[in-house]
């Protein structure tokens, strides 16, 4: 995946296409390898475990909220997404944002997991799973050590905010976090932030 990423991002650039830049060639590499791996299980203990993956509701009390992030190169700019969801699996809110574009993927989705943090301090909700497809990401914030990285500033305001109510961050494949990463999608087309309680874009309804 990682030579295929150099090879393809080379090739368009000779032919003077848009493609993605030097920084982002391992991450497209990992995104890539992921999606083999969850559409394509090598044996049945496999498949067994990427059923286990898929998205569960909680117990009564408890709510979910879903993070994703999402890089729009060409207009320099990324977009957060984060979807609340309650015990039975309905939709209460959905945020969609639109930020300035930071240093890499992993910052975006650690400015994703913190605007989750966030979004559940501003409804109010005191015992939440907060989760997310970006492994690094939840590992950091999982982990007690300090984290030396660009973003790791942004894991110790993490830490520190959910460490005011009942939080928990799980990680999980891409396809348990589609709609989160729809919104990411979806900032692009928003000036700031668009807020959604009790309800979806239609566009968005096919996903839920």
């Amino acid at each position: 995946m990682a030579a295929w990423g150099i090879w393809e991002r080379r090739n368009r650039v000779r032919e003077g296409q848009r493609t993605w830049g030097p920084n982002l060639v391992m991450h497209r590499a990992s995104e890539l390898l992921q999606e083999y791996r969850d559409v394509q299980p090598v044996n049945p203990r496999m498949a067994t475990r990427s059923m286990d993956l898929r998205w569960k509701p909680l117990d009564s009390g408890v709510y979910k909220l879903n993070f994703d992030g999402a890089l729009f190169l060409e207009q320099r700019c990324a977009g957060l997404g984060v979807v609340v969801r309650d015990s039975a699996g309905l939709v209460m809110a959905a945020l969609s944002q639109r930020v300035r574009l930071p240093g890499s993927a992993d910052v975006v989705e650690a400015l994703a997991a913190r605007r989750a943090i966030c979004f559940a301090q501003e409804l109010s909700l005191h015992n939440v799973v907060i989760e997310g497809d970006s492994l690094k990401v939840i590992e950091a914030i999982n982990d007690t050590r300090p984290v030396q990285t660009l973003y790791g500033h942004i894991i110790d305001e993490i830490r520190l905010l959910s460490s005011s109510f009942m939080c928990n961050f799980m990680h999980v494949n891409r396809r348990s976090n589609k709609l989160a990463h729809a919104l990411a999608r979806r900032a692009v087309l928003s000036a700031d932030i668009d807020v959604w309680i009790e309800e979806l874009p239609r566009d968005l309804e096919n996903i839920v």
